[in-house]
């Protein structure tokens, strides 16, 4: 009897945590706005639209903001075109070539 209630009320309070835990996560954003996430492309940038897709998915559901920065890598000339773009589709994609990353750093370190 008194290990049925130990057990109920084990139970009961784990079950709290794992809702006070989601509710936590629901109303406070992982990351904050002024953010910048890099995503390093070369090639022909295959996976650059599923990229930018999960950013924008991360996006929307607030757990992330700020830009996507495309770091041109080695793109070729099918990966620039993708990249342009993706660029202009979304407001918060930019784009940087690979040997201007430091002064692109430099730029929005100065804007924040």
């Amino acid at each position: 009897m008194l290990t049925d209630i130990l057990l109920v009320f084990l139970a009961a309070a784990g079950l709290i945590l794992v809702i006070w835990c989601l509710w936590g996560l629901l109303l406070l954003p992982v990351f904050g706005h002024n953010m910048t996430t890099l995503c390093f492309s070369r090639g022909d940038g295959d996976e650059l639209e599923q990229r930018v897709r999960a950013f924008g998915w991360l996006r929307d559901g607030k757990y992330t903001g700020g830009q996507l920065v495309i770091v041109d890598c080695g793109l070729t000339g099918l990966g620039l075109e993708r990249a342009q773009r993706l660029r202009d589709r979304h407001h918060w994609v930019a784009y940087c070539p690979g040997p201007a990353l430091i002064d692109y750093i430099e730029l929005i370190k100065d804007t924040i």
